[in-house]
């Protein structure tokens, strides 16, 4: 399951990164914002339109492109 499959308001703990779908200075600022395994992430909202994913993780609120989510592999909490 990635950050893509999940639905606004669902919560999950990431599980893993796929580097190979990641340029390495995205996963490099990703671990920066604190995208690690074990780290609780909440999918506040989902914009197809718009390609974009707003996220709250460790209290902030993150927009990531939906390329990027489907990188981050979680596991339901």
């Amino acid at each position: 399951m990635t950050l893509l499959d999940l639905n606004e308001g669902e919560t999950a703990v990431i599980q893993s990164i796929n580097m190979d779908k990641l340029p390495k200075p995205m996963l490099t600022e990703l671990l920066e914002l604190g995208f690690f395994p074990g780290a609780k992430i909440l999918l506040k909202t989902k914009s197809v339109i718009l390609g974009k994913l707003i996220c709250t993780l460790g209290g902030t609120t993150i927009g990531l492109r939906m390329k990027d989510g489907e990188a981050i592999l979680l596991k339901t909490t």
